[in-house]
């Protein structure tokens, strides 16, 4: 893609050093620079269309109230190519990504200052689904049970900007689970001028990878976009009978934009397909029993450990298998209308369906009537937003609404064919679930962005939120019965249950529950000196806990304590911003102190045979969060990223509710924060006879963080060890002239992750014995991170 860099003449050395992926000619890089970072133009040197989703300014983000973190191409890139949304985000301060796997197909955690989002099938973590994710503004975090599936954007080379905003942002920005944070993906958009990208890509185990974009330009006041990816390969840990847990995604999105006198008008549609064989997690050491045929009595079997089996080992086919398929696909319309008056109003309708297809057909470490496992839970969306912007002399305010409904189906079967069940039929000793939930989200309010003053800017706001959450067991009815089939069923409003031969998860009775609140905010940012602004904001937010799953609120507790979550976010720092002074030519950094006080949590930690342990508390998240990019060289652009955090619980309490509360570990450490971590990169750019040459080098370090003990179900004092990796890369970009076609760019790019092939783990938690039911428990089971990896890219723009 373009790149961000400053020209000027250096020697013999000419002004010019960047492709521009129009591919008309080489541009010089100081005008196109400062364009991109005006927000009139695209990474690839296309002007934008009216209406058209852009990145915040370098001049917004001077000025904003609140910190936030832009990550450009250029950053983004530093992921990898075959790298999915999750992953890029580790390239902001702050923010922590975990998976188990090295590719968009796979799920993803992360956490932004410790509060967490995501689900890559491991727990231990805190603030479930406290950071909104949207997708060219629209939300794709599930609003039942706040959990974003981290691979239902699975492309990344049709993101053109990742918007990172750190606590809740200001109050026409946010949604309905904002407490710690929210992230925006921008896809490429519409442009003045037609255009497009192509981009081939082959790696290590067998991954490839092609991605597009297509713009038509405008046309008779119509200007469109079509882009999309798809790719496949293996796993980087094999088993021993050769089995490499193949993976594939795919995605595409369409927007099409509409100018007219008033305004403009937009439509556009999203679809997203990820699935995958999942490896399991590893013991990292050898454990009596635990081998990699699934039976200790073979003779000569392998026990199953990164010290004996393999640090990246998995289990053959036959052993353990189990299949993960995601999808999202959504519509949508958005309206930009001026009345008149300094006036506009806003509109955005969107329509979205998320669903998972997760089966099980070998585990030979759980055998029984709960063998095998059919998760195909879904969830169906609607929501409106509308709101008015008005411009006075020394205001702008935004004042509106948003509703959000959805239906969310919990459904699962624990099975075993042999005794008569299957994906649609229970069998006796099996476990099911099938809970729907009703969600309705509304919300009203208002922001004034006073600035009596051009240097300084004050931003009062409010939010009115209402949460109403309805319950109902369809188990009954969406699954057939195996003969002799009795439920247990609880109902957690009575305390009443009755004993069966098959565990139905979701509770008997329904229940309808409503919350509301307020929620007041305030920003300011003083400019002191052209260069340097100060900043500060307080906002408080409020989340409805998260539901689903095997347990927690309406089906294993009381839905009478249903409360509503409560964020408590102060940020403040200092902004520096300074175009072509000196050796600073497009320099953005900031400093940031955070503090979150995240109450009211009903924190709920599914394990791995689907059972949940329910915990109640509050935790303090404090820290400074740091960041840089500039050129401060005409063909040199460095970044780096840095946090120090300190997350501990004020109170943890486990129990299945007030009545029940159990065992305190008020005082401990939040698990799976960090208590450092950086980024650091430099990318070098080369033009020699028309042809640059850009090598590239970056380095990333994730410090030592708490683990989850399993045997108690809480926090543990127990560490795992810091890791990092040293990265490279290098591009060659050419202007070529084809025949029919004209002049466009062409680029070859290799490059290398985990240069060093550092052998480290991603995650680690405790083991109470279950997950390979050993009859002991406290050992370390990991998700390794990736080994050394190299990638090789061609790309075409035109």
């Amino acid at each position: 893609m373009a790149h961000h860099a400053h020209a000027k003449h250096h020697g013999k050395r000419t002004a010019f050093a960047v492709v521009l992926l129009s591919g008309t000619a080489l541009a010089p890089i100081s005008a196109w620079a400062q364009a991109v970072n005006a927000g009139t133009v695209s990474a690839n040197g296309a002007a934008y269309v009216p209406g058209a989703t852009t990145a915040p300014t370098h001049k917004k983000l001077f000025k904003s109230g609140t910190t936030t973190r832009v990550l450009d191409r250029k950053i983004m890139d530093a992921a990898g190519p075959v790298a999915g949304a999750a992953q890029i985000l580790s390239y902001s301060p702050g923010v922590t990504v975990t998976g188990y796997g090295n590719t968009g197909s796979a799920k993803y955690t992360i956490t932004l200052d410790g509060v967490q989002q995501g689900w890559g099938g491991y727990g231990g973590f805190t603030g479930t689904g406290s950071i909104g994710v949207t997708l060219d503004g629209i939300p794709v975090v599930d609003p039942s049970t706040n959990l974003w599936q981290s691979n239902t954007i699975p492309q990344t080379g049709m993101i053109q900007s990742t918007q990172v905003t750190y606590g809740p942002g200001n109050p026409v920005d946010r949604w309905y689970n904002n407490i710690g944070g929210g992230v925006e993906y921008t896809p490429v958009q519409p442009t003045a001028k037609p255009g497009g990208d192509v981009n081939l890509t082959y790696g290590s185990y067998g991954q490839k990878n092609i991605e597009f974009d297509l713009r038509t330009g405008l046309y008779d006041g119509w200007s469109t976009v079509l882009a999309g990816g798809a790719g496949n390969g293996h796993s980087f840990r094999t088993a021993a009978d050769g089995f490499q847990s193949p993976n594939e995604n795919y995605s595409i999105y369409l927007k099409t934009v509409k100018q007219f006198s008033a305004g403009n008008i937009q439509f556009g549609g999203y679809f997203a397909r990820s699935a995958g064989y999942r490896v399991p997690v590893i013991p990292t050491t050898p454990q009596a029993g635990v081998t990699i045929t699934g039976n200790p009595g073979v003779a000569g079997s392998t026990l199953y450990s990164q010290q004996t089996s393999g640090y990246d080992s998995a289990l053959p086919f036959n052993t353990y298998e189990k299949f993960d398929t995601n999808a999202m696909w959504l519509v949508f319309a958005k309206e930009n209308i001026d009345l008149g008056d300094a006036t506009t109003l806003h509109n955005l309708t969107w329509y979205e369906n998320i669903t998972r297809v997760h089966s099980r057909l070998n585990d030979l470490y759980n055998p029984g009537p709960q063998v095998s496992e059919y998760n195909s839970p879904h969830t169906n969306i609607f929501g409106d937003k509308l709101w008015l912007s008005k411009s006075f002399a020394m205001n702008t305010v935004d004042a509106g609404a948003y509703y959000i409904h959805d239906t969310y189906n919990s459904r699962n079967n624990f099975y075993n064919v042999l005794d008569g069940g299957n994906k649609g039929v229970v069998n006796i000793g099996g476990k099911i679930r099938s809970s729907y939930f009703t969600q309705d989200d509304f919300a009203l309010f208002a922001q004034d962005d006073f600035h009596p003053i051009a240097a300084l800017h004050i931003t009062p706001g409010v939010r009115f939120v209402n949460f109403q959450t309805g319950y109902s067991n369809g188990s009954l009815q969406d699954f057939g019965f195996a003969p002799g089939v009795v439920l247990s069923t609880h109902c957690p409003l009575t305390g009443t249950s009755t004993k069966g031969n098959v565990t139905d998860q979701g509770a008997s009775c329904g229940a309808n529950e409503s919350r509301s609140g307020v929620e007041p905010s305030l920003s300011a940012n003083l400019q002191v000196l052209p260069w340097l602004a100060l900043y500060g904001s307080y906002a408080e937010s409020l989340r409805t806990p998260s539901v689903g799953g095997g347990g927690g609120l309406f089906q294993k507790v009381d839905p009478n304590s249903y409360h509503l979550e409560l964020g408590q976010d102060f940020q403040g720092g200092a902004k520096f911003n300074v175009e072509n002074d000196g050796i600073l030519h497009h320099f953005l950094a900031g400093i940031s102190y955070f503090h979150l006080r995240y109450a009211k949590q009903s924190i709920n930690y599914t394990l791995a045979n689907g059972n949940e342990i329910t915990a109640s508390g509050s935790s303090i998240y404090k820290g400074v969060n740091m960041y840089f990019n500039d050129n401060p060289l005409y063909n040199l652009f460095v970044y780096g990223n840095a946090s120090i955090t300190d997350a501990n619980y004020q109170t943890y309490v486990t129990g299945a509710g007030a009545a029940n509360p159990g065992t305190s570990y008020s005082g401990s450490k939040v698990p799976y924060v960090p208590e450092k971590s950086f980024n650091l990169g430099a990318y070098y750019d080369y033009l020699y006879h028309n042809t640059l040459l850009e090598p590239r080098a970056w380095v990333q370090f994730t410090g030592t963080q708490n683990l989850f003990n399993n045997v108690n179900g809480a926090p543990s004092h127990q560490t795992m060890p810091s890791y990092g990796t040293f990265n490279l890369s290098f591009k060659v970009s050419a202007p070529i002239t084809l025949p029919y076609a004209g002049k466009k760019s062409i680029d070859f790019k290799l490059t290398a992750l985990n240069v060093t092939n550092n052998r480290y783990n991603e995650y680690e938690y405790i083991s109470s014995g279950g997950y390979f039911g050993t009859a002991n428990g406290g050992y370390l089971l990991a998700y390794p991170g990736a080994p050394f990896t190299i990638y090789g890219s061609v790309g075409m723009h035109f």
